[in-house]
């Protein structure tokens, strides 16, 4: 039986690709391996592992040093030395140069999963430099979350017989959300506050949508700023519109403990992303509750939402675009029910935890055989 480490040691932050490596994992205690999960001595991330996937805890290396790498590789060679692993997995960029090092340090296959654009504004010149060492020196395969990021590998030099497609999956969800024609039509945004994620945005299609429709909506807010400066950006964003006659539609639920739950209590959801969205995991959940969706074209979207069936697609920043499409919706309720209907039959379909779990083991059987 293969036994599989899969790296991730990340304290702060519980995003997309955390939430993703949750449903990996639940996924993978079904296929014919073991698991093992190297995480972070610090955070709460080991309380949503799933009870039954062993823990390695090590730490971090964020600010990254060769003495901090050093000491993650001589942790792991020494649970290898105890128990063998057959594959080495890093789970996100940052974790990359472990795993490679690691795998050529114990002879093992290594492999990495991209969850971002390769060149991405926030990420720094040192991490790219890392990240095109490991894909080209260290890693045998980069496995690129959405055919978007597979592009703009190749557009990044990135080895092109390295790159391999594997969408992320959903579970099946014990229940989706009951098809209603709301009084109030309830509108939500679920992750990150920030600019990236196009929150200023939201509001000014919010503005525009006042002015368009009599219909009366409300626009519900889950998450938080999680950097400093993103929360002073947020509050200068709570100075621009809290004048606004609509402000009081606004309800602001912080991070909420149950995503699911909170998603299946909106009519649509919105995410209005201003710049590359690899395959936003709020998407696929969304369409695992039938909940449908408003999105930017952008990244990986038209990968998950078919435009005009399981959701509604908006050009980049165009906040009027955006807005004549809620104030349709708003007049035709049941396009609600058939989109939410389709979005949840695509990911039951297509982007099922099965479907990612068959691929990721047939990427990892194909890499012990090329050894």
């Amino acid at each position: 039986m293969m036994r599989l480490l899969l790296i991730h040691p990340e304290p702060k932050h519980f995003a997309g690709a955390e939430a993703m490596l949750v449903y990996f994992l639940e996924g993978l205690l079904s296929a014919p391996c073991e698991v093992v999960v190297a995480i972070s001595k610090e955070g709460a991330f080991a309380n949503r592992i799933p009870n039954r996937v062993e823990q390695i805890r090590i730490n971090d290396n964020l600010a990254f040093s060769i003495a901090g790498l050093s000491r993650q590789i001589a942790e792991l060679t020494r649970h290898h030395r105890l128990k063998p692993f057959d594959i080495i997995h890093g789970w996100a960029a940052r974790d990359w140069e472990l795993a490679a090092l690691l795998g050529h340090w114990v002879r093992r296959p290594a492999v990495g999963t991209l969850h971002d654009h390769p060149q991405a504004r926030f990420i720094s010149s040192k991490r790219r430099f890392l990240m095109r060492w490991s894909a080209r020196c260290g890693l045998g395969k980069v496995v690129c979350v959405s055919e978007a990021v597979r592009r703009a590998c190749l557009a990044a030099s990135y080895p092109k017989n390295k790159l391999q497609v594997v969408h992320n999956g959903l579970p099946d969800f014990p229940a989706v959300r009951p098809a209603k024609s709301p009084a109030i039509f309830r509108l939500g945004f679920l992750g990150a506050f920030s600019e990236r994620k196009g929150l200023q945005l939201l509001f000014e299609i919010a503005s525009v949508l006042s002015n368009l429709t009599p219909r009366p909506w409300e626009l519900h807010l889950a998450g938080d700023a999680q950097e400093d400066a993103s929360r002073q950006w947020l509050e200068q964003i709570r100075q621009r519109f809290s004048q606004e006659c609509w402000w009081s539609q606004v309800h602001w639920h912080g991070w909420v403990d149950e995503p699911i739950e909170f998603l299946k209590s909106l009519d649509l959801l919105i995410v209005p992303s201003s710049e590359f969205d690899p395959l936003p995991t709020v998407l696929l959940e969304a369409g695992g509750v039938g909940l449908p969706v408003l999105a930017a074209r952008v990244g990986g979207v038209e990968e998950i939402v078919i435009a005009n069936q399981t959701g509604w697609l908006f050009e980049r920043g165009n906040c009027r675009q955006a807005a004549d499409i809620l104030s349709r919706l708003l007049a035709e309720p049941d396009q609600l029910r058939l989109a939410g209907l389709a979005a949840f039959q695509r990911i039951r379909a297509e982007f099922s935890i099965g479907k990612m779990v068959d691929n990721y083991l047939k990427a990892y059987s194909n890499m012990q055989s090329n050894v």
